[in-house]
């Protein structure tokens, strides 16, 4: 009955594009039926999606519609009308109806967004009946919703992107080949991505997408990743930068519709920059340094750190300690022209935790730090900090660290350290220790964590194997094969912050492979549960499927899935 209703309401919406023929004797079981209506491209959330144009070759594309009937085998019998309404390129609302066979030619502006309200009807003269269909088509930026891969030999490396476009999916080993830009990602050594809404001055509420290439010094660089269009370079992106900045990671938690994203860099040489959701990057206490007021350490080796509600909490490697700072920061402007702009220091000094470890069985002051990560989807202020660290002997052990109030603080200080003074205060406490039986890793650097499973779920790869790990008990479930001769080099969540903006990208795993001479790239998709979804077959991508020349991918440094601020779960519509 609603699908009755449903469809009485469409047509009465539609009286400019259908008159009423008036013959409603019908002999049901000799009579043709339309059956089903599909279109190529896809319709997706009642949207199909068109690419837009770049040059005057591509300002034509042609939209398909394939019916089945219960009874005709060709489409003889049926007529097509589009009913259309847009807005033309000289800002006129047009409303018009083109009777064509099954497809359609849509006009795209060169370089611009356009869309189309479509109404189809299809009608079939010998039952005097019409099937309607109702969507948009829309131009799709470049690059939506996509992979990026950076790749090749050092000094020699490329871009190159893997997009899906309803069925169709489009491998690009070189993304010049599309965007014929003046770029240069020779020296890249690390992708990072970030999307946020901000109010540009003496404009209208807008979204930011910016792709950020990492590399040494003035190496880095922002970009519109919809064309590969350059925003920023370092001077920049990054705020009291010293002599030399060499890439490492990033790390990123909470989430960027409240606003409270917050990130950290993390450098070979064991510097590390802080920001919010905005790309701008500050040196943690660089406005301290001078200052005799403040105890700021200036001498640590940062390899490892987690960031909590409030606080960044580090791993010092030098001194074998624990260092913090607090969040709460003026430097960290949201907005991206004041971020952009303003020359801002971080005013937080860089402190000691003064965390205990002569009550642990193995202590980490003596051990490598490979992870740090915080549970920030549920109750994010009150996550407590982990870090995985790992011993000579190849063991791995997790900690958990608690941060204390000031009367446990206090209370801890005067039963241990009563002969300290007052600044060197416990502001941390290791709350559990354990070592991760069957955590056996290739390379420690696979080890990964997504926000969106519990804090005792980690992944690894060994081999050729990806893994799901349970710290709780220690097992371990292979969750994918490499095909043979490929082994696992790294492995990355299409999004790891908790927007919830971000749809299901939480969910789906990308995997970076290696046989020696070429890369390729897998995925697969998770349930919420944490179990392979087996609905989703995994897939692989080895080589350029668009420029013609089939070329494969090199060594694979880095990958980062781009996506829309408001990103919504792909929904296959049916009619």
């Amino acid at each position: 009955m609603k699908k009755i209703a449903s469809f009485l309401l469409l047509a009465l919406a539609l009286t400019g594009c259908y008159k009423d023929k008036g013959n409603y004797e019908y002999t049901l079981d000799t009579m043709n039926e339309i059956l089903s209506v599909n279109f190529y491209p896809a319709v997706e959330n009642k949207v199909i999606e068109v690419q837009q144009a770049l040059t005057e070759d591509d300002t034509i594309r042609v939209v398909k519609a394939f019916v089945e009937q219960s009874l005709a085998k060709n489409l003889d019998n049926l007529e097509f009308y589009w009913c259309r309404s847009y807005v033309n390129e000289q800002g006129k609302a047009v409303k018009d109806t083109i009777r064509t066979r099954d497809s359609l030619e849509v006009k795209l502006p060169v370089g611009k967004s356009m869309s189309y309200d479509i109404v189809l009807e299809i009608y079939d003269p010998s039952t005097d009946l019409s099937h309607y269909s109702k969507f948009k088509i829309s131009t799709r930026p470049l690059f939506k919703n996509s992979l990026f891969v950076l790749h090749g030999s050092e000094g020699e490396r490329k871009l190159g992107n893997i997009e899906v476009i309803g069925s169709e999916t489009k491998v690009y080993t070189d993304v010049k080949a599309v965007t014929r830009d003046e770029n240069h990602y020779e020296d890249v050594t690390g992708l990072w991505y970030t999307t946020y809404a901000y109010v540009p001055e003496g404009g209208s509420y807008a979204f930011a997408n910016r792709l950020v290439a990492y590399g040494d010094n003035d190496v880095s660089k922002v970009y519109n990743p919809h064309g590969m269009i350059q925003m920023y370079n370092a001077e920049n992106m990054l705020k009291s930068q010293n002599d030399e900045f060499i890439y490492r990671s990033t790390m990123q938690t909470g989430s960027s519709d409240i606003p409270n994203m917050y990130k950290l860099v993390l450098t070979e040489n064991g510097e590390v920059y802080a920001g919010n959701h905005v790309y701008v990057l500050y040196s943690l206490g660089a406005g301290c340094v001078n200052n005799p007021d403040i105890p700021h350490q200036s001498d640590y080796n940062i390899t490892a750190a987690a960031i909590t509600s409030n606080r960044y909490l580090m791993w010092d490697a030098k001194h074998g300690r624990f260092l913090y700072a607090a969040k709460a920061d003026g430097a960290f402007v949201i907005d991206e022209v004041g971020s952009t702009d303003a020359s801002l220091v971080s005013q937080q000094a860089m402190l000691d935790a003064y965390v205990e470890f002569d009550r642990l069985q193995k202590s980490p002051a003596t051990m490598t730090a490979v992870l740090g990560y915080v549970n920030y989807r549920d109750n994010y202020d009150q996550q407590n900090a982990y870090f995985i660290f790992k011993d000579d002997a190849g063991s791995y052990y997790r900690y958990e660290l608690q941060k204390l109030d000031d009367s446990k603080a206090r209370a801890r200080r005067n039963a241990n350290r009563a002969n300290e003074e007052e600044e060197n205060l416990a502001m941390y406490s290791i709350v559990s220790e354990k070592r991760l039986t069957g955590l056996t890793p290739t390379d420690m650097s696979t080890i990964t964590y997504n926000s969106w499973f519990t804090t005792s779920t980690l992944f690894f790869a060994e081999g050729s194997t990806v893994y799901r790990y349970n710290v709780g008990n220690g097992d371990k479930h292979a969750v994918y094969e490499a095909p043979e001769g490929y082994h696992v080099t790294k492995i990355k969540f299409r999004a790891e912050d908790s927007s919830n903006q971000n749809g299901d990208l939480g969910l789906y795993l990308d995997i970076v492979l290696f046989n020696g001479t070429n890369g390729a790239i897998a995925e697969i998709k998770f349930t919420n549960a944490s179990d392979v979804d087996t609905d989703y077959p995994a897939l692989l991508y080895e080589k350029d499927t668009q420029s013609g020349n089939e070329e494969r991918w090199g060594e694979i440094k880095d990958i980062q899935f781009v996506y829309d601020y408001e990103y919504k779960k792909p929904d296959h519509w049916t009619e």
